[in-house]
């Protein structure tokens, strides 16, 4: 038997993680030790860190937690700050684990891919299954913003499908890696399905990231095939796909009724409490007043409940009680750590995307591009399923652009 490595570590860790997102919190947890224990495996500390440090797509995705980290200075309300660092920190550790982490190859990442998508195809055969065992009773749910059952959380859920239809396209481009013969089509085959159970969910970040990653798909296939004349027609097929799921499909015109019914109650102010798009948009609006408040500093991580239960308090007392934080990461952010913040954040989490010319594989862009559509109608990494799925897509792309033979030096 082959002794123990950081690869055979690496990839135990990326297992347990994956089979946690959908199934146990401890795997989670698990699968992160597992990660940092990869990493110190074998010694040789002074030279992971230096590998580390000189790397600064991981320094970067470090920074975001010593970016909220440095807020506390100003926060008056400790126990809060002290429970949303704890939830960030994997943003302190696993960007050394994976920095750290040699003996990696392609056709390591890209098995570790195929094991991501078939647990995710698999979890979705049993969402579908249940959706099917009581059709009418899911078609009417939608009409009242609920959705069908999801193993995890929907929205987190429906980001992890979409990288699961991201990794299904980036192998299928290039599946001779692995070599295996009927990987190619089994590949289109399951991304068409991921695609079509993604509409039938129905769950707006799931959508805006799904379309966003078809459309680096198509620029990508495009710009490498030299065939950028057939840019506009596809672009013409891809709306008219949107435009007939839009009049064909009963979740997404239920999912649609319900938010402008929503839309239209939150501008009377009326039964504002019960509607999940009304407590969106108050959320928002709560945050874009705190930044405009507070826009040098903001108002600090550990404050961040308090103050905008106290501006929910004055002007939607429906709202009161629920736990909501501004529904969008970069106005979360602003209203943490103010404009100035806002700016360092977009700065750090676009860097992986330059350094060592990232911009040039296509996994790695659409993951970025795909977050941050994500960013804009979610407080991504506010949460612990939330953290874990950020932090793992976008640090195992960044790995994955770093050990191809090709990449930028």
């Amino acid at each position: 038997m082959d002794r123990v490595t950081q690869s055979h570590i690496f990839q135990f860790a990326f297992a347990c993680l994956t089979i946690g997102l959908l199934y146990s919190r401890f795997m989670i947890s698990l699968g992160m030790i597992f990660f940092l224990f990869g990493a110190l495996w074998g010694g040789d500390l002074k030279s992971k860190w230096q590998s580390f440090i000189s790397n600064k797509a991981f320094v970067a995705v470090t920074m975001v937690f010593f970016l909220y980290l440095i807020t506390g200075l100003w926060s008056e309300n400790t126990d809060y700050f002290l429970h949303q660092m704890r939830i960030k920190l994997p943003f302190f550790f696993l960007p050394f684990a994976f920095a750290a982490t040699r003996g990696l190859s392609e056709k390591i990442m890209h098995r570790l891919m195929l094991f991501f998508i078939g647990m995710m195809f698999i979890s979705s055969l049993w969402s579908v299954a249940m959706f099917l065992a009581d059709f009418d009773h899911y078609i009417e749910i939608y009409k009242r913003g609920q959705i069908i059952p999801t193993p995890i959380h929907h929205i987190r859920y429906s980001i992890m499908i979409s990288i699961a239809v991201l990794m299904s396209l980036y192998m299928w481009i290039k599946p001779q890696v692995l070599g295996l013969k009927y990987l190619k089509p089994a590949l289109a085959v399951i991304a068409l399905l991921l695609i079509a159970y993604l509409h039938l969910l129905a769950v707006r970040s799931g959508l805006m990231t799904l379309y966003v990653i078809l459309a680096c798909t198509v620029f990508y296939y495009l710009r490498t095939s030299g065939k950028i004349k057939w840019l506009i027609p596809l672009v013409v097929a891809g709306l008219v796909g949107i435009i007939l799921a839009i009049n064909f499909v009963p979740t997404i015109q239920n999912k649609i009724a319900y938010t402008k019914y929503s839309i239209e109650e939150f501008s009377k102010n009326n039964n504002i409490r019960e509607l999940s798009d009304s407590r969106r948009l108050g959320s928002i609006i709560a945050g874009i007043e705190l930044t405009k408040e507070n826009p040098i500093l903001g108002v600090g991580m550990g404050d961040l409940m308090d103050d905008t239960n106290a501006y929910l308090k004055d002007h939607y007392p429906d709202l009161i009680g629920l736990e909501l934080l501004p529904h969008n990461q970069y106005i979360l952010t602003s209203t943490v750590a103010g404009i100035p913040g806002l700016i360092i954040f977009i700065f750090l989490t676009c860097l992986p995307l330059v350094y060592m010319q990232g911009w040039k594989d296509f996994l790695l862009t659409a993951t970025h591009l795909s977050f941050f559509a994500s960013f804009m109608v979610e407080h991504t990494i506010e949460a612990q399923i939330g953290v874990a799925v950020y932090i793992f897509i976008i640090l195992f792309s960044i790995k994955n652009w770093q050990v191809q033979p090709h990449a930028v030096q």
